[in-house]
């Protein structure tokens, strides 16, 4: 596995730092890409002698074609994704689809990086996806298996399939050997933004506040050490033999519940130990209930998410350590 070259995308993320912590860990060498000029989040291991920072754009095809031409890689970990929102101005014009930063980001940038791999090599492709590709707040049905059909209603879900159907098209039609992952909600070190980050921080000062949680609206929260084992699986697979099996094919990777925003709250103040923080179970008047079916990720990949308990203590115990060593935690 030592002589495995991995480029990640997306690699100054959530995900991406954590993937490439654990890649390097487990021996292999790592390729960094990120948009950053000083990316925080992968400070720690920026002189790790198996690390490669790359500073560079999926939207520049050119720097894409040279890396890929000089630079062989067995896999490729896709996990740059951009969020696009909306102005605050409301009066002000929607851009088209096609202008947004979702779109160039997500598809564009996905076919870029797909279509210059393919022209100078043919490395395992592994892409990650989200729960965006579906109407999340009104699904047909829970859980949400993988056949059941995407229907986006906003442009990141859109930009997001979109990016899945290049890989579909690519592998079609350049041989690619690929598989697609799809996340719910991720939380972990690294995340400041989200209910989950604001709850832990609240409960490791044990500030006197009092945090209103609604009961009613469930989701699949995913914990960041469970997708980084989704990945590794998965690679380990088609790297082992079961390329040609499994290429193709998209799964999906959750928590293999749905838990409630108060459930959360309640289970960090538990184990916190924060005395002085008040949570009040709120409904919210609109309910949800959310989560991926993971049989298929289980079945093929054996993937086995551990306990929100069990998740949740890890989780507080890193932002424990960080706080210990006085390091800012950013997105």
């Amino acid at each position: 596995m030592k002589d495995v070259n991995i480029l990640v995308t997306g690699a100054n993320g959530l995900i991406g730092h954590h993937l490439c912590k654990r890649l390097l860990r487990e021996g292999f060498n790592v390729w960094a890409l990120t948009r950053s000029e000083a990316p925080a989040l992968l400070a720690a291991i920026l002189d790790h002698p198996r690390l490669n920072l790359l500073r560079g754009d999926i939207h520049n095809r050119e720097f894409l074609s040279d890396l890929f031409q000089r630079q062989p890689f067995q896999v490729v970990f896709h996990l740059a994704v951009e969020r696009y929102f909306p102005g605050k101005n409301q009066e002000e014009k929607a851009p088209f689809f096609q202008e947004t930063s979702a779109y160039r980001t997500n598809y564009e940038g996905t076919l870029n990086l797909l279509q210059a791999a393919t022209r100078h090599q043919s490395p395992i492709w592994i892409q990650s996806s989200a729960m965006m590709i579906f109407d999340i707040s009104q699904p047909s049905a829970v859980p949400i298996g993988e056949q059941q059909p995407p229907a986006p209603v906003e442009v990141n879900g859109m930009s997001v399939l979109l990016a899945e159907q290049a890989c579909h098209y690519i592998g079609r039609t350049c041989g690619l050997q690929y598989l697609i992952l799809r996340y719910p909600g991720v939380y972990g070190s690294g995340k400041d933004g989200g209910a989950i980050a604001k709850f832990a921080r609240l409960c490791l000062s044990d500030a006197a506040e009092t945090i209103t949680a609604p009961s009613d609206r469930k989701s699949d929260f995913l914990y960041v050490q469970d997708t980084v084992n989704a990945n590794m699986l998965a690679m380990a697979k088609m790297l082992n033999g079961d390329g040609n099996k499994l290429s193709g094919k998209t799964y999906h990777i959750g928590s293999e519940k749905a838990t409630s925003v108060a459930e959360m709250a309640n289970i960090i103040r538990q184990l916190s130990g924060a005395k002085n923080v008040k949570i009040v179970d709120t409904p919210s008047g609109h309910p949800r209930q959310f989560f991926f079916d993971i049989t298929a990720a289980s079945r093929d990949l054996d993937y086995h998410p551990k306990s929100t308990q069990e998740n949740l203590a890890a989780y507080l115990k890193e932002l424990q350590q960080a706080y210990s060593r006085a390091e800012r935690i950013e997105i």
